[in-house]
């Protein structure tokens, strides 16, 4: 089963739009995902450059990024930033993603490659590549039209200082959605560090860290993440994070 996210999408993913925000889906099946990837990947090309949609997927392989331009679907590890994106059919994504240990994600031999070259700064790459093609398509685009579009953003960041210290003095702390095995935890910091942690049987508590920068959501004030969305702020001692509410503790 593939647990999906749209970030500034239609629940089908046929349309875009940055006053949509992030909403879960839910578990999808396979046939499900991929329908749902199919059309994400006709995205209209202004649509796709304006509000820069893209899906955040957890599955058995774990979390990814995917987004489109230009008729192609990229993937790429959600928290894994110097790893290469792979560019992948939405059959192949869905069966890259429904493997418990995938392995490093496929990438593209470069033709007539006849030696080992230097190793490139792939993230870099990736996301030109990605603007790139989100960009020439909305050139296209605009050549048969003019209309202008507002466009405004998902999360407002905080820039007034007082109010930056003050938001930010309440929300450090420790957070978490209960204390038994397989419930979940959140550590905010002074530093601008975030940390997600699992209680495990097993394995003991997982982590995995993150920056944040403070802003507003739908009038809420939140934690805007590097690569993990955003954690709503429902009051000091309270966190929402994809529906789960988390509380403070000591």
């Amino acid at each position: 089963m593939f647990t999906v996210t749209t970030v500034n999408l239609t629940s089908d993913t046929a349309g875009a739009d940055p006053a949509f925000g992030a909403a879960e889906l839910g578990p999808l099946s396979p046939a499900e995902f991929t329908a749902l990837l199919s059309r994400f990947q006709q995205l209209d090309a202004r649509q796709n450059h304006d509000a820069d949609p893209h899906l955040l997927v957890s599955a058995a392989a774990g979390r990814f990024l995917i987004r489109t331009g230009q008729g192609k679907l990229f993937l790429s590890r959600a928290r894994a930033p110097t790893e290469p994106c792979s560019e992948l059919s939405a059959s192949e994504i869905a069966a890259q993603l429904d493997r418990p240990h995938p392995g490093p994600l496929p990438t593209a031999p470069e033709s007539g490659a006849t030696g080992p070259k230097p190793a490139p700064h792939y993230a870099i790459a990736c996301a030109i590549l990605i603007a790139g093609l989100g960009l020439n398509g909305y050139t296209l685009h605009a050549i048969y039209t003019t209309e202008s579009v507002n466009v405004t953003p998902v999360v407002v960041l905080l820039t007034d200082p007082t109010e930056l210290a003050a938001r930010g003095r309440e929300a450090i702390g420790r957070y978490a959605t209960g204390s038994l095995p397989g419930d979940r935890m959140i550590t905010v910091t002074a530093d601008g560090t975030i940390q997600f942690l699992e209680l495990g049987v097993k394995d003991g508590i997982t982590r995995d860290t993150d920056t944040f920068k403070l802003g507003r959501h739908n009038q809420k004030f939140c934690l805007l993440t590097t690569g993990s969305g955003f954690v709503d702020i429902v009051n000091p001692d309270t966190l929402l994070y994809y529906r789960d509410t988390y509380r403070r503790t000591p």
